[in-house]
């Protein structure tokens, strides 16, 4: 075999070792310090929005209600912010 064919079929695999040894280490950092705040056990709980306890509590007409208002009141204040930047 010419050394261009030994090299030409080097690089593929090499990639393929080295992209499964790259997922593998995230995998292992994810599994020791996982990133996403529910997996540590952080409530992840804004000023005035119902706690996950609220929330199943909650009828399903409060909750289509709470769905419908938050968007309408971002709006709002996006159209206060411009109208006073004008």
């Amino acid at each position: 075999m010419s050394a261009a064919r030994v090299v030409g079929a080097l690089v593929p695999v090499s990639l393929l070792v080295i992209a499964v040894v790259g997922i593998w280490w995230v995998l292992r950092q994810e599994r020791r310090r996982p990133s996403s705040h529910a997996r540590r056990g952080v409530p992840v709980h804004l000023d005035g929005e119902p706690s996950p306890e609220e929330w199943r509590h909650m009828s399903t007409e409060a909750q289509g209600a709470y769905d419908t208002a938050v968007p309408d009141a971002a709006e709002s204040a996006e159209t206060t912010a411009a109208r006073s930047a004008d």
